[in-house]
């Protein structure tokens, strides 16, 4: 397959592959460029099945745009939008937990987001604040892109999956048990990263994989320490509805977005609860 871009300098790199700016030959415009290897098989599926999910989720101002791929005889080649802004994990490790003012519009977009992914039959399954890009430099969070499908699955024909896939401290319970799981799993891991935004931490912890893992199946949330005494109860009440053990009774998207917490703040435009201070660094996991 010819190639359309001519890939410039790296801006990073991972076990997957190497992301570069790329620019169109035909028009100038620059990309970000992710390529792997075909030799590796798991980096090969996962670029595969981030290409099919984001060509199936266009449209959507706060999904990264996939923009077209090509192949040549070693690797896989995914251009889509350029984001040097950095990521979401990033700017909490520099600035700390955020008011609830500002998790609230950090939320909005998110929950937006994935209503779009899981009406076209996608659960993302790796959300977390690595996955969350800044367009820009001063992009505010409304700009914030949701990204990195390469864990992704359509559900549209098929409805509960059994493959562990994700990053541990963003796992749910159910996926952890093997019984089997559905798109409600990224209503958890939504949870989890509400948890971050308000605190700096992540809720279930351990020195291990295997002592997070139990920790995530115990699902016993401490919300007493600080910061959340200072932290408002509806922020909490919140919470405890996304990161609820059981899936059934877990609250789906529609609801998070309809929640007193989020319609509070989102209709008086005032933030009416405070915020215990922001902390030096923020501990978000992997």
């Amino acid at each position: 397959m010819e190639n359309p871009y001519c890939l410039g300098r790296q801006l990073g790199s991972g076990v997957d592959g190497v992301v570069r700016i790329c620019t169109d030959n035909s028009t100038g415009l620059q990309y970000a460029c992710k390529s792997v290897l075909k030799s590796k098989s798991d980096a090969l599926q996962h670029i595969r099945t981030e290409i099919e999910m984001l060509d199936r989720l266009r449209g959507h101002p706060n999904i990264i745009t996939y923009q077209g791929h090509f192949e040549d005889d070693e690797h896989v080649h995914l251009a889509m939008d350029l984001c040097e802004g950095g990521d979401l994990c990033e700017h909490l490790q520099e600035r700390g937990p955020l008011t609830e003012r500002e998790a609230v519009r950090v939320m909005r977009v998110l929950v937006s987001a994935l209503m779009f992914c899981h009406g076209r039959g996608v659960m993302h399954r790796d959300i977390k604040p690595d996955n969350i890009l800044f367009p820009r430099r001063n992009s505010g969070y409304g700009d914030l892109k949701l990204a990195d499908f390469g864990a992704a699955a359509d559900f549209t024909h098929r409805r509960v999956f059994t493959a562990v896939e994700g990053t541990p401290w963003y796992l749910a319970p159910e996926v952890l048990t093997g019984t089997g799981y559905d798109e409600k799993v990224d209503v958890w891991s939504l949870g989890i990263l509400l948890h971050i935004l308000l605190s700096g931490y992540v809720p279930f912890d351990g020195e291990t994989t295997p002592d997070i893992f139990q920790a995530i199946k115990r699902g016993r949330l401490d919300l007493k320490r600080a910061p959340w005494p200072a932290i408002s109860e509806e922020a909490k009440d919140l919470l405890k509805g996304m990161l609820q053990k059981n899936p059934y009774r877990r609250l789906r998207l529609a609801e998070v977005l309809a929640h007193p917490w989020m319609q509070m703040i989102m209709e008086t435009g005032v933030e009416r609860w405070g915020n215990w201070p922001n902390p030096e660094s923020v501990v978000v996991g992997g």
